[in-house]
């Protein structure tokens, strides 16, 4: 029987750039239906992602950032993530982000749910509080 691997080597990528390629003890991944928390040995998966916040830990050390949708292929030793946008806690203008979420839910209060431009803006909403959440630590 083969040894479970000790550690995940978490990869993210958009079009643009490689965000992270680094090793780690756990990641959570916003899924499509709901979080996904995945230890060295995971059972192999491709799921879809969400608008929300990914978190990774390397011993006691928890490192965060946002990602908008994409897919993840989880294996035994790896994480895979395509991403179409992700920002680290670096890259988070956090006085735009609370514009953003302002004029969200301002816009938001006069929309129907069934109307085409609700989705647009529920998504600006749920990036503009995970960066947020995400520069603050929450």
């Amino acid at each position: 029987m083969a040894d479970l691997p000790t550690k995940i080597n978490l990869t993210v990528v958009t079009r643009e750039r490689k965000i992270i390629d680094t090793e780690a003890d756990e990641v959570v991944l916003p899924a499509a239906d709901g979080e996904i928390g995945v230890l060295p040995g995971h059972t192999p998966l491709l799921t879809t992602l969400r608008i929300g916040e990914m978190r990774y830990r390397n011993g006691a050390k928890v490192e965060r950032m946002v990602l908008s949708w994409g897919f993840a292929e989880v294996l035994p030793d790896r994480v895979i993530v395509l991403a179409e946008r992700g920002v680290l806690p670096s890259e988070i203008d956090i006085a735009a982000a609370q514009r953003e979420q302002q004029e969200a839910e301002k816009e938001l209060a006069y929309l129907s749910s069934h109307d085409p431009e609700f989705a647009i803006v529920e998504g600006r909403l749920e990036e503009s509080v995970a960066m947020i959440n995400v520069h603050r630590g929450v």
